[in-house]
């Protein structure tokens, strides 16, 4: 059994199998942060142009307006073993409000989970081929995310967040029928945090306008997660119309 479940997080992790947002990236400055969000950043940030499930990344929740560290990939607190964090990195805004894992945190524990970019694949032939997505406008993407705090049985505390997936727009179902949902201004990002109505919540779970990102073809080293390094955005181009 144990074999089986590290084979299947493996698959997951490098083969991007069935899931709607597996990879993404952060490449950005405090001061780009500071510009387009309005936070007071004192220390130089991580970048990685390679997150992957159990990887960190950074989120601003509904209880803090600093800049913080979780790790993507969401254990309730209720949870027996951390691993089942793997399997819940999306949560999808279907359904959200009563599925076990997220009706506690869509409720009381929303966050916003930055990104300069995220990755997808689209089938070519007997071949994936991956792809680069981001915004048009140069800016930084704020995703919708509901986030917990689990606590092993050594003490240990796990902060975990899930990135809220929704059907993807025209542009974006080229490559997925599914895809982040992508908070696109301030106003968004602080209701999303802030608002007490469920229902008002849930309606912002929306695929994003039409004409607001772009996406290219990149090289297929992003599948793995060994693999983190700038020519990551490189676009490449491809033998045939994608």
């Amino acid at each position: 059994m144990l074999r089986w479940y590290y084979f299947l997080c493996t698959s997951i992790q490098q083969y991007n199998l069935k899931i709607m947002c597996s990879r993404f990236s952060f490449v950005a400055s405090a001061e780009k942060m500071r510009r387009q969000f309005n936070l007071n950043i004192k220390q130089e940030l991580q970048k990685s142009y390679n997150i992957g499930a159990s990887q960190n990344a950074y989120i601003l929740t509904n209880k803090s307006l600093e800049l913080q560290i979780f790790r993507w990939g969401l254990i309730p607190y209720w949870a027996n073993d951390e691993k089942v964090g793997t399997n819940l990195i999306n949560a999808s805004a279907e359904g959200i409000g009563s599925k076990l894992s997220f009706r506690l945190p869509v409720r009381q524990r929303r966050c916003i989970v930055f990104a300069d970019s995220y990755y997808d694949w689209k089938q070519i032939g007997r071949e994936k081929q991956a792809y680069r997505i981001a915004m048009n406008n140069g800016y930084l993407m704020a995703f919708a995310g509901v986030w917990d705090v689990w606590v092993s049985e050594e003490d240990r505390v796990y902060k975990t967040f899930s990135i809220i997936t929704t059907q993807a727009n025209r542009e974006i179902r080229n490559l997925n029928t599914q895809m982040p949902v992508i908070l696109p201004t301030g106003a968004l990002q602080a209701r999303w945090l802030e608002e007490a109505s469920l229902k008002t919540a849930l309606g912002m779970l929306k695929p994003l306008s039409e004409g607001m990102l772009k996406y290219y073809p990149i090289s297929n080293e992003v599948g793995d997660l060994g693999n983190n390094y700038p020519s990551l955005h490189d676009p490449i181009e491809l033998n045939e119309e994608a």
